[in-house]
């Protein structure tokens, strides 16, 4: 406390940033006495750096007296006695002294003080959002310090914590260490590798789902819970009532703040937008008709909305700070989220001047120039889409169909003279990885019109990464085209569904057939790349893929329950779970008879990759295909040939092939045709090594690539860009 009142301002601006990780470390009377008072005289020191340095320190301040439970509870004897009242008092000097603080330093002489509690006012304010769960305590199971902390993240929350509580994930393990410690402490060895899984295991299976399909499914797991926690756990009332009167009106001011500055505008517009979804949380529905919308469009169109109409909205548009409007558009399905349906519904005089959220969606969005702001907001298009009713969703899609095949996206084909390559795949490489989750969303009829022509183009696409990730989307695709789905929606005749069902399910076959059996093309303008084994193992992947989802379903997983207790709150369902009986059959059925024969006929490829494959896809068959018939017989076959391989290597699949150097006819290969196998074997590389224009096989084959191979495995290098 003495070092409080140095001569020096350097000590006295440490010492202010000390007295938040003192707090969790004192008892409740010496935060009274002692820490409070003198963080609220250091807000008024002479010298504007340590002013600055209080301002810098109010999330960590406002954080830590909500920790201070916690250790009270633990260590000094509060065990036992009402911990909804220890709350409440803190709440109360919280209130009392960190609110005028924030609000003494947004005024003060100094525009460096002021600047600096303007950037963190956003987090200040979310920082009223309560931490703690059923035990009125921040380590409680359903507490936020434990969904942002430990196991709970890793497995359940994804990467959406920072967007509801910006600044708050690695303060909270500054301030109060024992509360994180404990979780990490307890957290499970790494993951078991792949190869040393049961074949049969359920572990084994999940581990070949995609990143992507995981890590999409645990952010909507995520907004869930955490709006489940604010519905079950509501911030205080007085509280609200405090920020909505003095901190609310100064930030929604940065949305078009006026310094002079247009560098320091332009800033603060940023640090409005990326606390705006922490917010917004905490004011909820109210918050955002009261104040927040009018925020949001401020921020999104460059004007408040008054008199925003069709012939200057581009002109307004162009004010935006570009940071703006990708910080923006990746929130924005977050922020529906949180107001709910109702809420987005727009007021005859905004959609009168172009603000009703869907045309903001399409047109500062979907349709902005910018590469990144779509890829933002097309990332989190099904989590948008799931709220709106099937009617307007079924309205919006042909809207999103001619926009992502548009010149923007699909249709793109941008180079640049220093890099001849692609270069926006990443964004076609987005809406395959979202295509599962979209085609789940519309009915059958729609899917074939509308998600089935762009699925086709993403299967041809030159970049090998964006076909790889298509793939996961036929087996939905598959199961969306069941029988009694095509009934849904039409005249419930059980004829006309049938036709159709077979009509598209057989489509998709032909295409497949035609694409990577037989080496068509796929348009009219596409060329053929004669003998490209790729093809064959894109085929073998999408069996697999097929024959992953009975896998999986035949477990019984379920994902339907938010907790193990009698919450009702669910899940959004994961694309590759919660099959049906019929679906179950429908895809068993196309499996055994029109899919698995195919690739069946790949198991003497001259190509070891197509083999290798071949292998993989059929350990995970169902178990009525893999061990019975000719399905088994192959299988132990391909078996025994990958135990022979050169150093064994192929013994376990899903692992890189050990140090070798491979001969030829007794001579050493060097120079540009040199193998060398003691690199660490990439994806689809495990048993044949590349180099130069010749493929070399253990088994001494080498086979001549032709140029328009050669051109796929060039393409299949653009995932590393």
């Amino acid at each position: 406390m003495a070092l409080c009142k140095h001569s020096s301002f350097r000590v006295r601006r440490a010492a202010v940033q000390a007295l938040p990780r003192l707090v969790c470390g004192s008892s409740m009377e010496d935060v009274q006495e002692k820490l409070i008072p003198c963080f609220f005289k250091l807000s008024k020191d002479d010298t504007y750096r340590v002013r600055k340095s209080v301002g810098e320190c109010l999330v960590d301040m406002s954080r830590s007296l909500m920790l201070l439970p916690s250790t009270l509870v633990d260590s000094q004897g509060y065990r036992g006695k009402n911990t909804g009242a220890l709350n409440e008092s803190l709440q109360e000097l919280r209130r009392k002294n960190l609110i005028p603080i924030c609000s003494r330093l947004l005024q003060d002489s100094h525009k460096v003080v002021r600047h600096g509690m303007m950037q963190f006012l956003g987090p200040f304010i979310a920082s009223f959002y309560p931490l703690e769960g059923d035990g009125h305590t921040p380590e409680d199971k359903d507490g936020i310090v434990q969904i942002l902390s430990g196991k709970e993240a890793e497995n359940v929350v994804g990467g959406m914590g920072v967007q509801f509580f910006p600044h708050a994930n690695g303060m909270v393990s500054r301030l109060n260490p024992n509360n994180i410690s404990a979780p990490v402490a307890e957290k499970e060895a790494p993951p078991t590798p792949r190869s040393e899984l049961p074949i049969d295991s359920i572990e084994y299976l999940e581990s070949h789902l995609p990143s992507f399909l995981e890590k999409c499914h645990n952010d909507a797991k995520s907004l869930v819970r955490i709006l489940h926690h604010r519905d079950k756990h509501p911030a205080s009332a007085k509280d609200i009532a405090a920020v909505q009167e003095k901190l609310l009106p100064a930030y929604v001011q940065l949305a078009n703040t006026n310094t002079g500055d247009e560098n320091v505008d332009a800033e603060m517009r940023v640090y409005c937008a990326y606390s705006l979804p922490a917010v917004v949380l905490l004011l909820g529905k109210n918050g955002w008709d009261t104040s927040l919308k009018a925020c949001f469009f401020k921020l999104i169109t460059g004007s408040s909305g008054a008199g925003l109409s069709k012939g200057n909205q581009e002109s307004s548009a162009s004010f935006v700070p570009l940071p703006v409007k990708r910080c923006l558009a990746s929130s924005f399905h977050t922020m529906c989220n949180m107001i709910g349906p109702t809420a987005m519904k727009a007021t005859p005089e905004e959609k009168a001047n172009n603000l009703d959220l869907l045309i903001i969606f399409e047109m500062h969005f979907l349709r902005d120039a910018d590469d990144t702001v779509r890829l933002n907001v097309i990332r989190n298009l099904p989590s948008f889409l799931s709220l709106l009713s099937f009617g307007k969703r079924s309205k919006y899609l042909p809207v999103l169909y001619e926009i992502i095949r548009g010149d923007n996206m699909l249709a793109s084909k941008r180079k640049n003279a220093l890099n001849p390559i692609l270069l926006n795949w990443r964004q076609r490489d987005m809406i395959a990885q979202i295509l599962p989750n979209l085609i789940v969303l519309f009915r059958a009829d729609q899917v074939r019109q509308y998600l089935w022509p762009i699925l086709k183009i993403l299967l041809s696409d030159s970049v090998n990464i964006v076909r790889e990730n298509v793939e996961w989307s036929i087996p939905i695709l598959l199961r969306c085209y069941d029988v009694n789905n095509c009934s849904v929606g039409g005249d419930g005749d059980v004829s006309a569904a049938s036709k159709f069902c077979s009509a598209a399910c057989n489509e998709v076959f032909l295409f497949l057939k035609a694409t990577l059996l037989e080496n068509k093309p796929s348009s009219p303008n596409a060329k053929a790349s004669s003998g490209a084994f790729s093809k064959r193992q894109s085929y073998c992947r999408i069996v697999s893929a097929v024959a992953l989802i009975l896998r999986l379903n035949a477990y019984g997983k379920s994902n339907d329950n938010l907790y193990m207790d009698d919450s009702k709150v669910k899940y959004p369902p994961h694309p590759f779970y919660t099959l049906s009986t019929a679906e179950y059959k429908h895809l068993h059925q196309l499996l055994k008879q029109v899919l698995l024969p195919p690739a069946l006929s790949m198991k003497e490829d001259k190509v070891t990759n197509v083999r290798l494959t071949l292998a993989k896809c059929l350990r995970v068959m169902p178990l009525d295909i893999r061990d019975a018939g000719e399905v088994s017989i192959i299988l132990r076959t391909l078996d025994d040939e990958i135990e022979t391989w050169e150093g064994g290597g192929g013994q376990n699949m899903d692992t890189d092939v050990p140090p070798t150097k491979i001969k030829i006819s007794g001579m050493s290969m060097s120079g540009s045709s040199a193998v060398d196998a003691t690199k660490p074997a990439k994806k689809s590389e495990t048993v044949s090594v590349y180099s130069g224009r010749n493929e070399i096989g253990v088994n001494g084959i080498q086979e001549g690539k032709t140029k328009a191979s050669r051109q796929n495995d060039e393409d299949s290098s653009l995932a590393s860009i």
